[in-house]
């Protein structure tokens, strides 16, 4: 449109604390939805209609990440694109979005209610001026409270082309603009399972390097494991990555690749997905040119839409994270559960540890990791954590949490950084009215599943093909490692544990009855059973639970081959 130009919005500062926001997800995604509507209005093409777009996208974005729509709108516009206008009565998403940001301003709603609202009403007022609410408006301190996210009015203004007195006779075809690789390394770190040259599992905290190097026969950017490995998840991991950042980058740099090194051991299938969380981060550093802290540990995978969630390992991770010195960890807010979990395991000094930060996309990843990039409030909030983890230290921290100054600097910080997780799990520790003792269903059921790793392999196996040795020690570490939680676990969720010590006294007595079974016409007799028996109860039993488990790990839950098809457990 003559007269003006379109400027996206950045979607990497904080503009409001979404966390804090006193409305829930749905209504975050229709408020997303009447934005996006509104931004794909009729405008009349001036500069400040414009701005305005810019200005509802930039909220509808934030609202709701994995609104395509409004990422595709935005994407449109900047490349010059005209897009679709609002077919239906412009009328019904401007009542719906003016109610919301009325109600966002009521007192009720608090600081972070009225932030929203007041800079829903910035582009409200702007695309409809006559509504009476208008008179809400706040013009002081409107450049201030969009700084980073939208420039000013007049970077919107077209600057006038000298007329030429003749147009050449083929315009050349634009060319297509690639962002520059602005860093070619990058580090960060995060908890993984890893396979050494023997193919022996271990599972601890790993150094992610990344490095940028030249393919010429790779496409667009994307990223690969050093030292190199290659199975379906970690292909959907690539294919995850690759989309998110095309939401922010359309044309992403070709024929290069980013190297992922875990060092000399592998990336084990088991991980899943879970490295392309820490993945985008690390190419997200590349582009944007934004060097990471060191010590910041991010445990999130990329889902398909572009957010952030847990990993399918989260619980074995966070075994890793509550043995190592800590640092600053970056968490999607699906991990809550786990998290709340170390309260009931009476382990609040997690807490003083790992400054817990929770995170729902990317950008604020990307914020939080990077060097003096803390959002407003942050970092004087975490001058304030780090001041109490000193205090912490070789302290009771149970103690500490009960202490009225402690308390008092502890509200401080989650008030004014709301995604302060570790703040916010202190608060808990010292209120004996909020304290858990239990653990929430859901981790319960990934604490039993992680309990009964060592033993999955037998459930492949054959009764010929199982080793008393392995059968015995594999049941004993197992059965140790649900009595540990046992207590833990409340009586309600009791159905889980009980299951698993049936499984584990399977696995004990076929390991038993292959060590001192007899032979009776040819078949093996442990106390008067045929040990084929026992056998059969077990895959039977050990498929049934972990088919009760999947809905709280997200395991898929694959049909088993046949017996004697696979000889390692």
């Amino acid at each position: 449109m003559p007269g003006a130009v379109y400027i996206g919005p950045d979607p990497a500062p904080i503009l409001f604390p979404r966390d804090r926001i006193p409305i829930d997800t749905d209504t975050m995604r229709e408020l997303s939805r009447h934005l996006t509507d509104l931004a794909t209005r009729e405008p009349d093409g001036t500069a400040e209609q414009k701005r305005a777009t810019a200005q509802l996208l930039a909220l509808a974005i934030r609202l709701n990440p994995a609104n395509r729509s409004a990422l595709e709108t935005d994407k449109a516009l900047r490349k010059g694109q005209t897009v679709d206008p609002f077919k239906g009565d412009i009328n019904q998403p401007l009542r719906q979005a003016w109610g919301i940001a009325n109600w966002l301003l009521d007192p009720a709603s608090g600081a972070a209610g009225k932030t929203l609202g007041t800079l829903v009403i910035d582009a409200l007022a702007v695309i409809n001026p006559r509504n009476p609410l208008v008179k809400l408006r706040e013009p002081e301190g409107e450049l201030e409270r969009w700084e980073k996210v939208v420039p000013s009015l007049d970077a919107y203004k077209a600057t006038p082309k000298p007329k030429t007195q003749a147009p050449p006779a083929i315009a050349p075809a634009p060319a297509v603009e690639r962002p520059p690789i602005l860093l070619g390394q990058a580090s960060t770190k995060s908890p993984l399972f890893l396979l050494d040259g023997d193919r022996r599992r271990s599972l601890r905290i790993v150094p992610l390097d990344m490095k940028i190097v030249a393919a010429p026969q790779a496409d667009v950017l994307s990223f690969s494991m050093q030292p190199e490995t290659e199975f379906p998840d970690l292909a959907s991991a690539r294919e995850n990555v690759q989309k998110l950042l095309e939401q922010r980058w359309p044309d992403l740099p070709i024929r290069r690749v980013a190297h992922i090194s875990t060092g000399t051991d592998r990336y084990a299938a088991n991980n899943g997905q879970a490295v392309s969380g820490p993945a985008a981060l690390l190419i997200y550093s590349a582009l944007t040119g934004k060097p990471l802290r060191p010590g910041v540990t991010l445990v999130a995978e990329v889902a398909s839409d572009g957010s952030l969630t847990r990993p399918r390992q989260s619980w074995s991770y966070l075994r890793a994270l509550r043995i190592s010195p800590g640092g600053r960890l970056l968490v999607p807010p699906d991990f809550e559960p786990e998290l709340r979990a170390m309260i009931a395991l009476e382990d609040p000094a997690f807490f003083l540890r790992w400054e817990v930060l929770i995170v729902s996309s990317i950008d604020t990843a990307l914020n939080l990791a990077s060097e003096n990039s803390d959002p407003a409030g942050l970092a004087a909030t975490s001058q304030l954590y780090g001041e109490l983890r000193e205090v912490g230290q070789d302290k009771d921290v149970g103690q500490l949490c009960v202490n009225a100054k402690v308390r008092e600097r502890l509200s401080e910080i989650a008030t004014k950084a709301p995604f302060h997780y570790s703040a916010k799990m202190l608060l808990v520790q010292g209120d004996a009215t909020l304290r858990p003792t239990r653990v929430e269903r859901e981790v319960a059921g990934r604490i039993v599943r992680s309990a009964i790793e060592p033993i999955r392999g037998f459930s492949r196996l054959s009764l010929s093909q199982l080793s008393a040795k392995r059968l015995l020690t594999a049941s004993e570490a197992t059965s140790a490692e649900i009595e540990r939680f046992a207590r833990f676990i409340s009586p309600d969720d009791s159905d889980l544990i009980k299951e698993a010590r049936e499984v584990t006294q399977l696995t004990q007595t076929l390991g038993q009855g292959k060590r001192d079974g007899g032979l009776r016409n040819g078949v093996t007799y442990y106390r008067d059973t045929p040990l084929a028996t026992y056998h059969s109860r077990f895959q039977s039993k050990f498929t049934a639970l972990r088919q009760k488990l999947a809905p709280f790990t997200g395991e898929a839950i694959e049909t088993e081959p046949p017996a004697g098809t696979n000889t390692t457990p």
